[in-house]
């Protein structure tokens, strides 16, 4: 019965596959995604590959660098908060879709497939209920690169 057990499991793992997308999160409310002119410290990006038959979410921040993964589906919020945090410090706002690429300088330069403006006003800032629907949009915005 155990070997049985073990080939479905092993059956039922996704093979491990890069990113097709990425979110590139900025960190500056001044930039305009249309200008294509992202600095490397203004931005977190954000891609899902498939790794031991995991989905998993890959975090990486240029400034001050630091790169973490959470598992897609039993850590959504802690990838979540993370981006929210990001967001918070650095008073952005705006997420684009692109297609991935390990490079960076390219990664950047793609144009957005799709756009998000998750902006919240400065009196709404404290307010816990649209701080949990900012999170919301984000847990949102972060589940179409698993659906992709």
């Amino acid at each position: 019965m155990n070997d049985i057990a073990r080939e479905i499991v092993e059956l039922s793992r996704q093979p491990n596959r890069p990113s097709q997308f990425a979110l590139v999160v900025s960190a500056s409310e001044r930039f305009d995604f249309r200008n294509e002119q992202l600095d490397h410290s203004d931005a977190m990006i954000v891609h899902a590959p498939i790794e031991h038959g995991q989905s998993v979410f890959h975090i990486i921040s240029y400034e001050p660098y630091y790169s973490l993964t959470y598992n897609a589906h039993s850590n959504l919020d802690g990838a979540a908060a993370c981006v929210y945090g990001f967001l918070t410090k650095n008073s952005g706002d705006y997420i684009r879709l692109v297609g991935y690429s390990e490079n960076v300088d390219d990664l950047l330069r793609h144009p957005a497939i799709s756009e998000w403006n998750i902006s919240m006003s400065r009196s709404r800032s404290g307010d816990p209920e649209a701080m949990m629907k900012r999170l919301q949009m984000l847990k949102q915005i972060l589940k179409t690169l698993l659906v992709m």
